[in-house]
């Protein structure tokens, strides 16, 4: 993930503006309404993170991936499969790589293996991820053609790590606002160990993947960040799934073992396989 810039202080009248415009839009991600000015004057706290059970449906899942770009499915599979996942690329292509950037993370290159990465297999295939996704995509990556696998990376968190900066992948280059809520794709971090808040579990700010958000406003308001911000804790076997574009960055992690995720990268592509023209 391409890192924000350095954050500014912003003049406290503007600092009250953009709390009022995004709790707006918070107000819009949980249902409120764009025109429920009396909920939102009353509405204290940050957005629920949307969470279903292992058994929810695709539907459901991208219904809540199109409203606040960030959703959990929590014990979508056992223990055992994210433990073998792990294993396969801590001993397959990952031996003697960088587990987060190079070749061996780049899966249309390097495709998984069917029989030495079949767990591995298991989680980027998903039908309900899957499913969830190209419905997402046809409403949020206007242009696309398909989505693809894109990358596979290991995000382990080690004892004593501090807080990241919220941020965006790539559109943190895209100049402020964005004018549509287009995406290039979607992240899946798979939990192989328990995400608590204690350990770092990855944090977002449920809502700022869309337009609707004042989005060049995050580089100077960290303190309406960590207001509106959630961790997605979640057990073992859960996957949190959103949109690049939406404010993220890891906790600290004050626990005393490292705290590991799984992540693939889903990338939305026209026919050619590559970025849609006016991306």
């Amino acid at each position: 993930a391409a890192s924000p810039g350095q954050e500014k202080h912003a003049h406290p009248g503007e600092h009250m503006n953009k709390i009022a415009v995004g709790l707006a839009a918070v107000a819009i991600c949980i249902g409120l309404g764009p025109f429920a000015v009396t909920a939102i004057h009353s509405y204290v706290g940050p957005a629920k993170l949307h969470r279903l059970p292992s058994t929810a449906t695709a539907s459901q899942v991208a219904a809540a991936l199109k409203s606040c770009g960030v959703v959990v499915i929590e014990n979508r599979v056992g223990a055992d499969i994210v433990a073998k996942a792990y294993a396969e690329l801590v001993a397959g292509r990952f031996k003697d790589a960088n587990v987060r950037f190079g070749y061996a993370t780049r899966l249309l290159k390097n495709p998984l293996h069917p029989v030495n990465e079949s767990a591995v297999k298991v989680l980027l295939e998903d039908p309900v991820v899957l499913d969830a996704a190209e419905q997402a995509r046809l409403v949020h990556g206007e242009g696309s053609a398909r989505m693809v696998p894109w990358e596979v990376r290991l995000l382990i968190l080690s004892p004593g790590t501090p807080f990241s900066e919220f941020h965006r992948d790539v559109v943190d280059t895209t100049k402020p606002p964005l004018q549509r809520p287009l995406q290039w794709g979607l992240n899946a971090i798979w939990a192989v160990d328990n995400f608590t808040v204690q350990n770092g579990a990855t944090r977002f700010v449920p809502g700022s993947h869309s337009a609707r958000w004042p989005q060049g406003s995050w580089t100077g308001d960290h303190d309406i960040l960590e207001t509106l911000a959630e961790s997605a804790e979640m057990p073992t076997g859960s996957v949190v799934l959103y949109y690049a574009s939406v404010l993220h960055g890891t906790g600290q992690n004050s626990a005393s073992a490292k705290r590991t995720g799984l992540n693939f990268n889903y990338a939305f592509v026209d026919e050619a396989g590559g970025r849609p023209a006016g991306w």
